[in-house]
């Protein structure tokens, strides 16, 4: 069954067509009765029996987002708009939300297009509040562009900004735009995604909306209307509410319309105060007084009068209006049980209701039937798959509708929430991508600075160059189809020593540092081969009860949480030890994937360690695992400062014999005196936190033990284990439901400021964490909150405390009973308070950029927006890496970005030897990128027994290619010198990936038709892919012939035999004159039957497919 088989059902009942003729005779009623989604399934099986729009009015923002999912869930083809406030705070104009601006306009356009079709609007009290200009100011400032229509570029740009739009290099917000060569990016106020027009001369060619982060076309169009931000810009126009755009045959659906009345009277008494307020203080004149940008009380009522108007609020309708009352009850609360559940269906099956259950996935779905099937419960319903928010029991037409969320206690996703797409930042890519004055790394030739792209004119060709400038001013020129030759150099803040292209200084020391990574690697790589070769144990398939675990979780899994746990499960269940790492950001479900690793654990008989940095950390855990297995028989138990002696013994003495099943607990569980009578899986939490050395402890102890380790920031030797393939990684990075971001702000340390930010944290009845890590001052800092705030309770935690006191304290702060907790760094790791959702960190320059993310991550843990303060002295006092770590973790605010801020750590304080303990300053001599390349080069050559080579090999085989021809990016076609050299990067990028298609896709939606250089360069990076797969080191195309250049080298002097040989046979085949030369090592065939570039490549393609 699907919601639309829902709606035709009920659009044949009764009393839908009795409500249906009211409202055509144009009469106001009330409508009682309706529970669960029955509010949203009765008004839309209307509107199925008529031609009419209707309008939502939801008593509170929330409601109406949720309103708004629904009706998209159940309205899958129609049009269904979304109405907010633009505002934070009347004449606020700083805090504009955009976004809103953009879907506000958006249903505007709609409703002037007058076009037949039915529409559907959703807003609330505050979107009606705030007017619009009215439609004839729309009409006027509007541009309308279809296909194949003249276009005068130049009057167009004028108009857009006259229209107040920006010029940018590239889009990304509203109000923007672009321009390149024959393509003009806008985006309009009135779409959600940014417009491309393409033109022919002045004719449009082609419409598109593109992705603001891709840059790339999502969607065709014939026709767009290109309009500003009329609300800021339009000064002089006669402002009108919502409902006056609209016609009078519209149907208004109001939830308790006096509430949303008395909502806009509040909210226009605070709009004249403010006025007032700023009238009085200060000179600057507002043009728009209340009266003319806000609606009134008195204007809703009257307006909303000439509607055909419906009341489906639950609050008594007013007395003389006609009432229709509708039988229902909505789903009953299971709680989980679900024999419950089984005895409620057997009594509706038994009263001949038909019954109807939706699930959100046929996981879900498939869990529930093995259940009724294990149980022997033989039940007839139809199965929806689809997103129903409420369910509900309808008894005038003897049906249920059940929700599998509710049934489990899950929480709801609505996946149908309305959003502008905003540009993301990308830490991985801006790590990467160079800029001039950068420091770069060449692999032959060391440490030197970029300082720019140049065109180098030979005789016969020009090129495009990088210009990187050694010590004593010695310059190299890199061609652009030879970027893998270089990196950008990434480390701490030191300046780095530039090398000198006149002695061997560069290659002795890349060579000593390549030796000493072998040495490492042998050892730590060995340990992981051993593990491998080690017979580990299989744990058990999944039981009912596992079955039964995973489908309690009161949140909807996430992709990436279902793929992980799958992973985890099949690592389990293999023959050899598993060693997985699980990375995803702060409060992404890590914790929920080692509570079912553990207990899967367990039902195989086996013991589980657990293994945390911090005893408030090992308290937190053993909380949440024990109320998640609260109803399953294990036993869990921690062991940290906080136990007795007494109790210390008696744990210690459980995992001897195997009573206690999980043991949660800091690095002292890992001390002799503990033993377990069947250890079967290691789980690290935190692992950031930990040493090299104390993981590896244990897993020498024990080689056949399973182990899962879990971080939001992991360390670089962790990350780069599990990138090439020594340990298996699983990165989760999709957000939590409904989860906002946190807004982070860098604050001077200002006693005003901290006031209030408590004061606002706590008139909303949040919490407020305070870090200060200064233990002999923390209270004179507690006493300031105090003062400061009389009526705030105020409690203190720290590391030094005693173990019952500090234990007592955090309790009481969960449980609400102190406002605000001053505490050092100790609630960092893993601390759960959904309800606290402000944290400011005093003196924020003295933490580690990974600190400063985890203790942000303490905050935001639910649906409410949380804010994070970062207190510091004066800016201008801070040493260089500390603004950066401040101003990344500001910049790096989204959701999921721990990996982000774990690379952006890596580029500000560089990284250690990612093999080992030593910090032996190898980055530093080489650049993050270099070192990893040579890391690579060093693993490939690094002894591994033929049956266990399960390390990926790293064979750097680049051909280099020298040509007269003509090869770049026209400056004329991208214009922007960084853009342009992010795109040489990209074209090496998805060159080694032999994506060619794709990067002519790219270039012709972002720039246009690809221009003959252009082309060439795609076409030279063809011939790199074959030549290096064929052997072949450089390729000189010049003087109407083509020499292939094989170098002479003693570690693959056998494969480079084998392929001039190769060579020789194919072009005997093919009767191409050829010469041979020999010289310094190098062997060149020259070809002169060959002259181009475009030759070369058919040559090179016929050569690879006869070793196909």
């Amino acid at each position: 069954m699907s919601t639309t088989e829902i709606l035709s059902k009920y659009k044949k009942e009764i009393k839908t067509i009795e409500l249906q003729s009211v409202i055509n005779k144009n009469q106001t009623l009330s409508i009682k009765g309706l529970c669960g989604n029955l509010n949203v399934v009765i008004p839309l099986s209307v509107s199925q029996n008529d031609s009419y729009s209707h309008c939502f009015i939801l008593a509170d923002k929330e409601k109406a987002l949720v309103y708004y999912s629904n009706l998209c869930n159940f309205l899958k083809n129609e049009k269904v708009y979304f109405f907010p406030y633009s505002f934070i705070a009347p004449y606020d104009d700083e805090l504009i939300n955009n976004a809103n601006v953009v879907m506000r306009t958006e249903v505007i356009q709609a409703l002037i297009e007058k076009n037949k079709e039915k529409i559907y609007i959703v807003t609330y009290p505050e979107g009606l509040f705030e007017k619009f200009p009215e439609e004839k100011t729309q009409k006027e400032k509007r541009s309308s562009i279809k296909i194949k229509e003249k276009l005068d570029s130049g009057e167009f740009l004028k108009t857009l900004n006259k229209n107040s739009f920006n010029r940018v290099d590239f889009v990304t917000e509203p109000g923007e735009y672009a321009v390149r060569g024959n393509i003009i990016d806008v985006f309009s106020f009135s779409y959600k995604k940014p417009i491309r027009i393409e033109l022919d001369g002045n004719e449009v060619e082609r419409l598109r909306l593109f992705g603001v982060n891709s840059q790339l076309t999502e969607d065709d169009v014939k026709s767009v209307n290109i309009v500003s931000n009329e609300e800021i810009n339009e000064k002089k126009s006669e402002y009108v509410s919502l409902l006056r755009f609209m016609k009078k045959d519209w149907v208004i659906w109001g939830d308790e319309i006096s509430l949303s009345a008395n909502i806009i009277g509040e909210k226009y008494k605070q709009a004249k105060l403010i006025f007032e307020e700023i009238k009085n203080k200060s000179k600057v004149v507002i043009s728009h007084p209340p009266e003319k940008k806000f609606l009134k009380k008195t204007s809703f009522l009257s307006e909303i009068k000439g509607f055909r108007f419906v009341d489906f609020g639950k609050n008594k309708p007013k007395k003389n209006l006609k009432e229709l009352n509708f039988n229902s009850s909505p789903q009953p609360k299971f709680n989980k049980n679900l024999s419950l559940l089984v005895e409620d269906l057997k009594s509706h099956q038994e009263n001949n209701y038909s019954i109807n259950i939706s699930f959100q996935s046929e996981e879900q779905s498939t869990r529930l039937s093995s259940y009724f099937d294990s149980i022997g419960f033989v039940l007839n319903y139809r199965k929806i798959i689809s997103k129903l928010s409420e369910g509900f029991v309808d008894h005038e037409s003897k049906a249920v509708y059940y929700t599998d969320h509710e049934i489990f206690n899950r929480y709801f996703k609505h996946s149908n929430i309305p959003k502008v797409p905003k540009k993301q930042k990308n830490a991985i890519k801006d790590r990467s991508e160079l800029k001039t004055g950068d420091y770069v790394v060449h692999i032959d030739h060391g440490i030197g600075r970029f300082v720019g792209l140049e065109k180098m004119q030979t005789k016969d060709s020009e090129h495009e160059v990088l210009r990187i400038v050694y010590k004593n001013n010695d310059v190299v020129f890199i061609n652009v189809n030879s970027l893998h030759k270089i990196a950008k150099y990434s480390n701490s803040g030191a300046t780095p020593t530039l090398n000198s292209l006149n002695n061997q200084e560069w290659i002795k020391k890349k060579r000593k540092i390549k030796t000493k990574i072998v040495d490492i690697a042998n050892d730590l790589i060995q340990l992981y081969l051993k593990r491998r070769e080690v017979k580990g144990f299989s744990f058990d398939k999944d039981s009912y009860l596992q079955i039964e675990l995973e489908s309690s979780f009161i949140y909807q899994d996430t992709p990436d949480q279902i793929k992980t746990t799958e992973d985890v499960k099949k690592d389990m269940e293999g023959s050899f030890p598993m060693d997985r790492l699980v990375c995803g950001d702060v409060g992404f479900g890590k914790t929920e994937i080692a509570i079912r690793a553990a207990f899967k654990a367990v039902c195989s008989n086996k013991q589980v360690l657990i293994l945390v940095p911090t005893t408030i950390l090992a308290y937190q855990h053993y909380k949440t695992f024990q109320k998640r297995l609260a109803n399953f028989p294990v036993c869990v138990d921690y062991l940290s400062r906080f136990r007795s002696n007494k109790e210390k013994t008696k744990i210690i003495d459980d995992l001897k014999v195997g009573k206690t099943d999980i043991i949660i607990g800091t690095h002292s569980v890992l001390s002799k005196k503990i033993q377990f009578k069947n250890l079967g899986l290691l789980i690290v939490d935190e692992e950031q936190k930990f040493g090299v050395a104390l993981k590896e402890k244990i897993k020498k102890q024990k080689l056949n033990l399973d182990c899962l380790t879990l971080t939001a920031t992991p360390i670089p030797r962790t990350l780069h284990f599990s990138l090439i393939g020594v340990r298996d990684i699983s990165i989760i990075r999709t957000a939590p439901t409904n989860r906002q971001p946190v807004h982070t702000e860098v604050l001077t340390f200002d006693e005003n400021e901290i006031r209030d930010v408590i004061k606002n944290e706590m008139s909303r009845f949040g919490q407020v964490f305070f870090v200060h890590n200064r233990v002999e001052n923390i209270y004179e800092i507690a006493n300031i909150i105090q003062k400061l705030v009389p009526n705030a309770k105020v409690a203190v935690a720290h590391g030094q405390q005693k173990g019952d006191l500090l234990e007592k304290t955090i309790l009481d702060f969960v449980d609400g009973r102190f406002d605000v907790l001053v505490s050092t760094n100790i609630i960092e790791s893993g601390l759960d308070i959904p309800n606290a959702n402000t944290i400011i960190i005093n003196q924020a320059h003295m933490f580690g950029l990974s600190d400063l993310h985890q203790m942000r991550g303490r905050v935001g843990r639910s649906n409410r927006k949380a804010f994070c303060r970062l207190l510091v002295p004066k800016l201008n006092n801070l040493n260089i890496d500390a603004k950066k770590r401040l101003f990344a973790l500001e910049e790096f605010s989204n959701l999921g970005d721990g990996l982000n801020i774990a690379l952006k750590d890596l580029d500000i304080r560089g990284a250690g030897n990612l093999l080992g303990g030593e910090q032996s300053g190898f980055i530093n001599d080489l650049g993050f990128e270099t070192y990893n390349k040579i890391l690579d080069e060093a693993l490939s050559e690094v002894d591994l027994p033929k049956q266990n080579k399960t390390i990926k090999e790293f064979v750097v085989g680049n051909c280099l290619v020298d040509l007269e021809e003509r090869a770049f990016i026209p400056k004329n076609y991208v214009t922007n010198s960084d853009e342009r050299l992010k795109m040489y990067g990209f074209i090496e990028k998805k060159s080694k990936e032999g994506l060619f298609d794709e990067i002519e896709s790219v270039f012709k939606d972002r720039f246009g038709l690809i221009p003959e250089e252009l082309s060439s360069l795609i076409d030279v990076m063809k011939i790199k892919n074959i030549a290096s797969l064929l052997g072949v080191d450089k390729i000189i195309v010049k003087k109407s012939q083509v020499s292939f250049v094989f170098f002479k080298n003693d570690q693959n002097l056998k494969n480079k035999q084998n392929a001039v040989l190769f060579f020789l046979n194919t072009l005997n085949k093919t009767g191409h004159k050829t010469d041979i030369k020999e010289k310094k090592g190098q062997l060149s065939i020259i070809i002169k039957t060959i002259r181009s570039i475009k030759e070369t490549l058919i040559f090179l393609k016929k050569t690879k497919k006869n070793t196909q």
